[in-house]
């Protein structure tokens, strides 16, 4: 991103661009600045955007053949380009696009949103896009990357925020990047007088993500803390979240656990175990914290036991409220299962 900008500042304007990534904040931050190639006077004839979703690639390349009008650039830009994936199919349209980026327009800018982790490599597309285009990476950023760059946009709102307030900040948000920098305005804001944010502060204005306290939750529950886990449980119903989703979650959570714990045991590290679940890498050093205190065996009784407690409620065997609550009694009644 830091590139793109200068780069545009400069007026070193590309006829390709691939924005490729999951990470939504850095997404919108690149198409912000590259729909500004266009000025504002000129957008309703120079600029068009188009979801693959609903309409066809073919759509799209006609634009390609028009010139600017009235201005210096014509930008077109497509979003879902499912064709640059595994998952995608080829057609008459892909091999058209693949002849166009040998020699693209250059009063063109053509600009594919791909919100994908990967590109399949062996597409010709995707060989020939390599070739020609400016990719900006969107992937999701490490826990030191995240940390920096929100304490760098407080600084440029004159906020400086404690390391502690930091840590909160992260964990509420469950390291998603982009969470916190949709936190950033209301926490700037808050700290406009002070110029200061601790972590009563951001506990304050940011409130916790269901994921986070599931996490909680599950972690209760392998402590066998009956009161604690049947606590979170109950602020969780209070908040009208329906048992049935809370027990789909909180299989989600022990499955990972349950992965990361076979990675663990084959010596992987946690940015290779992130990688291979496509998980984000700050919930994979949760369950690795978390798995390195218990056993296999109690992990694997904890987890038939929650399945069986979901299928028992969907048949109405056992009260969907009471359901999880039984869970908690019986599991607890096991005995102690984290290592010393």
């Amino acid at each position: 991103m830091d590139q793109l900008k200068q780069d545009l500042r400069a007026g070193k304007i590309a006829p390709v661009y691939v924005i490729q990534g999951v990470e939504s904040a850095i997404v919108t931050e690149a198409q912000a600045a590259l729909r500004k190639v266009i000025p504002d006077d000129m957008q309703s004839m120079n600029f068009a955007q188009y979801d693959l979703h609903e309409v066809s690639l073919g759509n799209a390349l006609n634009e390609l053949a028009e010139p600017p009008f009235f201005g210096d650039y014509r930008e077109i830009m497509i979003s879902n380009p499912d064709f640059l994936t595994g998952s995608g199919k080829a057609d008459s349209d892909v091999d058209a696009l693949t002849n166009y980026l040998k020699a693209p327009a250059d009063s063109t800018v053509l600009v594919f949103i791909a919100t994908y982790p990967k590109l399949d490599a062996r597409k010709k597309v995707v060989k020939a896009l390599k070739k020609v285009a400016t990719f900006i990476d969107a992937a999701p950023l490490n826990e030191g990357q995240a940390r920096s760059a929100i304490k760098q946009q407080l600084r440029g709102a004159k906020v400086d925020i404690e390391s502690a307030g930091l840590d909160v900040l992260f964990s509420r948000t469950q390291g998603d990047y982009s969470a916190m920098v949709a936190a950033v305005p209301i926490l700037a804001t808050y700290a406009l007088t002070t110029g200061k944010l601790d972590a009563e502060d951001v506990a304050l204005l940011v409130p916790k993500q269901l994921t986070d306290s599931v996490f909680d939750l599950v972690s209760a529950v392998l402590k066998r803390n009956v009161t604690e886990a049947l606590s979170l449980y109950r602020d969780l119903l209070a908040q009208k979240e329906e048992p049935l989703r809370l027990i789909s979650l909180l299989e989600s959570q022990f499955r990972l656990l349950l992965q990361v714990e076979t990675y663990v045991a084959r010596g992987y590290t946690q940015g290779a175990a992130a990688d291979q679940l496509s998980v984000h890498p700050y919930r994979i050093k949760l369950a690795w914290g978390e798995v390195r205190r218990l056993r296999r065996t109690d992990l694997d009784a904890a987890y038939i036991m929650l399945v069986n407690t979901e299928a028992a409620m969907k048949r109405g065997t056992v009260d969907k409220v009471l359901g999880f609550e039984l869970f908690v009694l019986q599991f607890a009644g096991q005995g102690k299962n984290y290592r010393k």
